[in-house]
This record gives C-alpha cells, structure tokens and sequence, in this order.
C-alpha cells in the first residue's frame, strides 16, 4: 500500500493548528519545558526549513535555520506562519520528482525522497504530542504509516544514534512487532556504535510487541512502555539498558 505522506503532513499540520487556538499554553511534560505553542512553534519552523532545503537543493542545508526569521511562540501570528510553512513545504514535495539531489542528515537517502516521509513522521508524531497536551480529541494515527515510522527511527535514528560514538553493544539483540499490521524488525548492537537491521522474524534477547502507534511513541520516548500498549519479552534488564543502546538524538 502506497503511503500518502504529503497528505499527511496537510492534514496534521490543520489539526496542529486546531489544537494550538485551543490551549496554546499547556504543557508538554514529556518534551521537556514545551508548551503546546513551543511544540507547534518547532514543527512550523521545520517545515520552512525543509521547503528551502528542496528548494535550494543541492547545496541547502540546515545552516539556514540561522537566517530564519521566525515568529515567537507567543507571537498572534504564529498560527499564521506554521500555516504558511506548511504551504511552502507542500508544495516542494508535491512538485519536485523524489530522486532529484538534495541535503539530508542521513547519507543512504541523499535526494528529495528522504524529506516526504521524514515531515510526514515528525508532524505526526508532534500532532499526537499537541492534541493530548490541549485535551483535544486525539486523531489515532494510521496503522501502517505508524508502522513505517517504527521503520524509519529503527533504521535511521538508531543508526545516526550510534554511529561514530561510544554507545555499548555486545551482541545483544532485539525484536520489535506489530500486532495491529505488518511490521517486525530483528536488531542486533554487535559493538560499540554499530547495529545491524533486519525486516524479519527472529528471537531476540528482548522484544517489545503492541500496535504501531504504540511502539512509534514508546521508541521516540514519549510514552512508556505500559502507557503505549507495548509488551515487553524477554531480557528485563535489556529492556530497562535500551536507552544506553539507543541514546536520545
């Protein structure tokens, strides 16, 4: 099934913007000193971020968060802004072809392709953070594009994570499931700073198994375990080092 991540990015973004005219001060526990507005904040600038990335592609890189010139949270016109960013950004992803060359921050995807479907994860996931600060009804995300988010923070994020650092591994292993759709990933921390993925089935030392949404904001650390849904097997004294095998980026 084809993944609608532009739509994605629209549709979340509204429903941001929703939340922010409804509680705009309330707090973010789980993201730090955040407040919906802050959370909101991030996400607009991001979004003009990226569409002058692809525009300015190849040579554009984040070096232009230094000349954005944005609204301060508090700012009336900050709704406005995300609004506007929101638009830019669309439209670069609607009109340009994926495989065109273009900065990213993780090198196996260095063309316009990679930007999609990392805006569609980020505001997902900062939607879901927003919505259950403000009390608002909470939009369940799509099984299977949260499952494509447990791919890519499995396959990008743990790698930026350890690579090049001192990050433990020994051979320990670890197996990640979804029970709402398809998706299982066998992860292996064979030494410092290295991990290998495999999209399988396989036993690992520990595993952690529950619904896409669930496992999504457990990995990014936005909710624990329990809280997700997400049972754990296996190894508890693995499941209690992923943080030191995974550090937060």
């Amino acid at each position: 099934m084809s993944l609608d991540y532009v739509a994605s990015v629209q549709s979340d973004s509204d429903r941001i913007l929703k939340a922010l005219e409804s509680a705009p001060d309330a707090p973010i526990p789980w993201c730090g000193d955040w407040t919906v507005k802050d959370c909101a904040h991030h996400v607009g600038g991001l979004h003009h971020i990226v569409a002058k990335v692809i525009e300015g592609r190849p040579t554009a890189t984040f070096g232009l968060f230094k000349s954005l010139d944005p609204p301060t949270a508090t700012d009336p016109g900050l709704a406005q802004w995300i609004s506007e960013g929101t638009a830019a950004l669309v439209e670069q992803l609607q009109q340009t072809p994926p495989d065109e060359p273009c900065w990213t921050f993780w090198a196996p995807v260095p063309t316009v392709a990679f930007w999609p479907r990392r805006t569609a994860h980020e505001t997902m996931v900062h939607r879901w953070d927003i919505e259950r600060a403000a009390g608002v009804t909470i939009v369940p995300h799509d099984p299977a594009l949260a499952a494509d988010g447990v791919d890519e923070y499995l396959d990008v994020f743990v790698d930026l994570a350890r690579r090049g650092n001192s990050t433990p591994g020994a051979g320990e292993t670890a197996h990640v499931h979804c029970t709402d759709t398809t998706g299982e990933w066998f992860l292996e921390f064979p030494a410092s700073g290295q991990r290998t993925l495999r999209r399988e089935h396989a036993k690992g030392d520990v595993a952690f198994r529950g619904p896409a949404e669930g496992l999504l904001l457990f990995l990014w650390g936005h909710e624990s375990a329990d809280d997700a849904g997400v049972e754990t097997i296996g190894d508890a004294s693995l499941a209690q080092r992923w943080r030191e095998l995974v550090p937060a980026i």
